[in-house]
C-alpha cells in the first residue's frame, strides 16, 4: 500500500481483522467485531432519511415524504404513498418538527422555492391522509390483452 493511504476499513471505522484476531479454529474473535454487528442491527438495513425540521436521521417508514406541487405553484404536498414524481423532502410527523422546518425555512431550500405548507399542516394536525393530486388519465401505452383491435 502506498504511504499516506489507509485501508478502506480504517477510513470508515470498521475494524480490520488480522491473523492474530482469529481463534485456533480460524474463526474471527466475536468480541472484536461484536460492536459492528450490534450497530448494524440497531440501525437496520432499510433506507435512512434526514428530517428537514430537526435534522435527525430516521428510517424511511418513520418519516413523511413531501413534494412540491410543481407547475409554477409554491405549494407543498404530502406524498402518502411515496410515489409522486419529483424531488422529495422528509419530515417527522410531529408538530415540533413542522415548526422547526418552518422556522428554518427548510421547505424552500429542500423543494426549490416551495413555501405554502397548508396541506402539510392539515395532514399533521388531523392525522388523516390527504387525497393526493389526481392522476392524469390517458390512453395506455400498450393495449390490454384481448383488445388488440
Amino acid at each position: 500500500m502506498e504511504p499516506g493511504l489507509r485501508p478502506v476499513s480504517a477510513r470508515f471505522g470498521v475494524p480490520q481483522l488480522r491473523v492474530q484476531d482469529r481463534g485456533p479454529s480460524g474463526a474471527s474473535n466475536v468480541r472484536q467485531v461484536g460492536h459492528v454487528v450490534a450497530e448494524l442491527l440497531e440501525h437496520g438495513h432499510g433506507p435512512v432519511r434526514t428530517c428537514i425540521g430537526c435534522r435527525k436521521q430516521g428510517s424511511r417508514s418513520e418519516l413523511v415524504r413531501l413534494v412540491a406541487q410543481g407547475s409554477g405553484s409554491s405549494a407543498v404536498l404530502v406524498d402518502v404513498r411515496r410515489r409522486m414524481a419529483g424531488r422529495g423532502a422528509w419530515l417527522h410527523p410531529s408538530e415540533k418538527c413542522l415548526a422547526l422546518a418552518i422556522k428554518r425555512r427548510a421547505f424552500g431550500r429542500a423543494l426549490a422555492g416551495a413555501a405554502e405548507t397548508d396541506a402539510v399542516e392539515r395532514y399533521l394536525m388531523q392525522g388523516t391522509p390527504l387525497v393526493e393530486a389526481p392522476a392524469v388519465t390517458g390512453k395506455p401505452s400498450k393495449p390490454e390483452s384481448g383488445s388488440e383491435n
